[in-house]
């Protein structure tokens, strides 16, 4: 099982990346800002209880994102694994997903981070803003307030999980497709995927001999389905010796 964490700061290409890693190592992506949607849009139990703290302005508790996190975990089926986008954000929140897995037999796989310099952020997030609509991503001023929260608050989450060797970061700037096979690169090195890689691989090979020996053993039959409708071959005889002349008079 893969559990992804991709990182970084707002405007860092997260949900961009994270959508092209789920179509190739066939995870399942959870997006807190997704579940929010969806909990608060359905008014389901959990988006109620959210939607208390929010009509107050205040942030919603762990407990209650994090039950929303296992509620989609429980419900997703049979996956290759799962990548976090936008959680954890606090230590809290990473303390709460590592005894959430554990009770699960697993454990966060590695955490990607994408690094991507203050000014390169503000100038993809004001360009975003141009079609987003969103009152975030085009005041300069509150887009360097949620960098700042990102750097007190969320940066050391990345710390927490580096401490045991167990965290990455990844130039975000480049090309879409650069920095996607930066993250594959980060991604292919987990022990989990070069195992599953392995299997496939092997599975490959049994199916590719399979399918020789059967074709083997088929052009085998067709052989002698063929010499059985051609008939026993008939023997010519041979031709009688002629005698010579002299033999003839001398006789």
């Amino acid at each position: 099982m893969i559990n992804l964490i991709i990182f970084g700061p707002p405007g860092s290409g997260k949900g961009t990346q994270a959508a092209k890693l789920v179509k190739k190592y066939k995870l399942q992506h959870i997006s807190t800002g997704d579940l929010f949607r969806y909990n608060l849009s359905n008014n389901t139990k959990l988006g109620k209880e959210a939607k208390k703290y929010m009509d107050k302005g205040e942030l919603v508790p762990d407990k209650v994102t994090i039950k929303m996190l296992k509620d989609k975990v429980e419900s997703s089926g049979k996956v290759a694994g799962f990548i976090l986008d936008g959680f954890p954000r606090t230590i809290a929140q990473s303390k709460a997903l590592d005894k959430f897995l554990k009770s699960r037999k697993q454990s966060v796989s590695k955490l990607v981070m994408l690094d991507v310099p203050d000014e390169e952020l503000k100038e993809r997030l004001l360009e975003r803003g141009k079609t987003s609509g969103r009152a975030d991503d085009v005041n300069p001023k509150i887009i360097q307030n949620r960098i700042d929260v990102y750097k007190n608050t969320t940066y050391p989450v990345f710390n927490y999980y580096f401490k045991d060797r167990n965290a990455v970061k990844v130039w975000g700037v480049g090309s879409l497709e650069t920095v996607f096979k930066r993250l594959c690169f980060e991604i292919n090195d987990l022990e989990v995927v070069k195992k599953t890689k392995k299997l496939a691989a092997a599975k490959r090979a049994r199916a590719k001999k399979a399918t020789e020996k059967k074709s083997k053993a088929k052009k085998t039959s067709t052989k002698k389905a063929s010499k059985k409708k051609a008939g026993p071959k008939l023997k010519t005889a041979k031709p009688r010796k002629k005698t010579s002349s002299k033999r003839a008079k001398k006789k």
